[in-house]
């Protein structure tokens, strides 16, 4: 059986590490099944270790960590659904408001349920997808005074660009993000707990750090920008060997005959594919435009890639291209057997529920 072994006092360590570089609030963001740590788990080693307030981007992340105990959990994704915003009031989620429409809603929501609501409002500063535009601010603290059934918390917005070396564009978002705030402030709205930075930004930019910051992939060490504040790396793919098997010379391995053997091969076959998350990459959803063309050929010179498992406390290269359930590994210089286990380094958030999770 596959298992994504999580090294839980890498884990803490990278939370203290965290905690150390700033004074502002830490919101940890729990998307994608925490980041693939498991939602409740991880939730519950950081609040052991001092973190208390959570982000998710789906009503039901949100609400799973409600009914689990969790008291302060911040959706980030707004609506415009009336059930939706039921579900969010009635659970007390922190909601997001981003438009005229959302906040019409959840106060109705509210006012149906004879309560407050909470919320944060979201500014779009350049990213382009949920949140007033800072024109749209006046406006909105107009409707925002006179609905009586929700009470801002929080005001954020989100970087699109903070990994880059070329900082303009940060810098442009922030104080269009700055200027935003004090003009809530000047319309006689109190934008509450103010938080910009993503785990890229709050690495790279201190001075932005402001009353909160967001951190997700920064917890398991595994972070877009440099690394220079001892950040560890945690998270591997358990498995086992369930087949070996004996080649001759000059046979092809695996799909599209990218590997023939250049000698009798002793293989070993391994059921992880890139169904369980393996050989695939996590940053191709925030790329650079230089990195378009550098994409490309790595991708043609994946066929020559040498790529390692450990088996044994040894590294054994994988044969072929990644199938979607197997890999095939060369063992002809090792003593394995059927059986025996199989180590391979993966990024925690692109393995399926699929495999189970073992915190140790």
């Amino acid at each position: 059986m596959n298992k994504l072994i999580i090294e839980k006092d890498k884990l803490i360590q990278n939370i203290e590490i965290i905690k150390g570089l700033s004074r502002s609030k830490i919101i940890a963001i729990l998307k994608a099944n925490g980041y693939g740590l498991g939602l409740l788990e991880f939730a519950g080693i950081l609040q052991e270790n001092g973190i208390d307030f959570f982000g998710v981007s789906n009503i039901q992340d949100a609400v799973r960590l409600a009914k689990n105990g969790f008291k302060r959990v911040l959706l980030l994704t707004p609506t415009n659904q009336e059930d939706k915003a039921l579900l969010i009031v009635k659970n007390k989620v922190t909601a997001t408001v981003g438009s005229l429409t959302s906040a019409i809603i959840l106060n109705d929501a509210a006012l149906k349920l004879n309560t407050t609501a909470d919320f944060h409002l979201k500014i779009d500063t350049g990213f382009g997808r949920f949140g007033f535009l800072p024109s749209e601010i006046p406006q909105a603290c107009t409707l925002l005074k006179g609905l009586e059934n929700i009470r801002i918390t929080g005001t954020y917005s989100h970087f699109s660009f903070a990994f880059s070396k070329k900082t303009k564009a940060v810098y442009s978002q922030y104080n269009a993000f700055i200027d935003a705030v004090n003009l809530m402030r000047q319309s006689g709205l109190q934008p509450g707990m103010l938080h910009i930075c993503n785990s890229s930004a709050f690495l790279m930019y201190p001075q932005m750090h402001l009353d909160a910051s967001r951190i997700g992939s920064a917890f398991l060490g595994r972070t877009i920008v440099k690394n220079t504040c001892g950040l560890q790396k945690i998270g591997y793919l358990k498995s086992t060997i369930i087949e070996c098997k004996e080649i001759p010379k000059n046979h092809n391995i695996g799909y599209a005959n990218t590997y023939k053997t250049r000698r009798n091969t002793k293989i070993g076959i391994v059921p992880v594919g890139y169904l369980d998350g393996f050989g695939l990459e996590k940053a191709r959803d925030a790329f650079r435009i230089r990195d378009i063309s550098s994409y490309i050929y790595r991708d043609i010179m994946m066929l020559n890639k040498k790529m390692y498992v450990t088996i044994s406390g040894k590294q054994v290269r994988i044969l072929g291209k990644i199938n979607t359930h197997n890999i095939i590994v060369d063992i002809t210089d090792i003593d394995a057997k059927v059986g025996d286990e199989v180590l391979l380094n993966i990024n925690p958030m692109l393995v399926g529920p699929h495999i189970e999770r073992e915190y140790v």
